[in-house]
């Protein structure tokens, strides 16, 4: 079961391993995300970056959506982390209710982006794929830590 799905566009990284993996306390980690999990490197970094006594597991998208739609994982804890808001609204489209809470980490600038809040930064395309996420599942917030308060992504789109 999924305890929280992330959108950050590093995945996993100190913050993430030490801060997010305490407050969720995950069973195990799913780093969704197509170059991610085609890139040697990549994976190589995130398996140095993982925090011990939790599994690992980095899947592409749609790869990702069978392993959560698998049985077997109902009774794991899973703390799911992607890239883009397309990519969380694409798995939560795929897996049913499955994903209730979305994060919204940091997302740096790209071309045609603006900031939406500190740290955040979404285009057009990414704006519209918050809308249809949020009327997907039960809430989308904007944290960077967990001792930060929490922005609803209403307020934003």
């Amino acid at each position: 079961m999924v305890e929280l799905c992330r959108v950050d566009d590093r995945m996993l990284h100190g913050q993430v391993a030490v801060t997010w993996v305490n407050q969720v306390a995950p069973d195990a980690i799913l780093i969704a995300n197509d170059e991610a999990a085609t890139n040697e490197m990549s994976k190589l970094a995130f398996k140095m970056a993982k925090p011990a006594g939790v599994k690992l597991a980095i899947k592409t998208v749609k790869d990702a959506a069978v392993l959560l739609n698998d049985p077997r994982t109902k009774k794991t804890r899973i703390f799911l982390i992607v890239r883009t808001v397309q990519d969380a609204l694409e798995l939560a489209k795929a897996t049913g209710n499955q994903i209730t809470t979305v994060n919204i980490g940091g997302v740096k600038k790209k071309e045609g982006s603006r900031q939406v809040a500190a740290n955040v930064h979404m285009d057009d395309a990414d704006i519209e794929a918050l809308r249809e996420l949020n009327s997907l599942v039960d809430k989308v917030e904007i944290q960077m830590v967990p001792s930060e308060s929490k922005t609803d992504v209403k307020k934003i789109i």
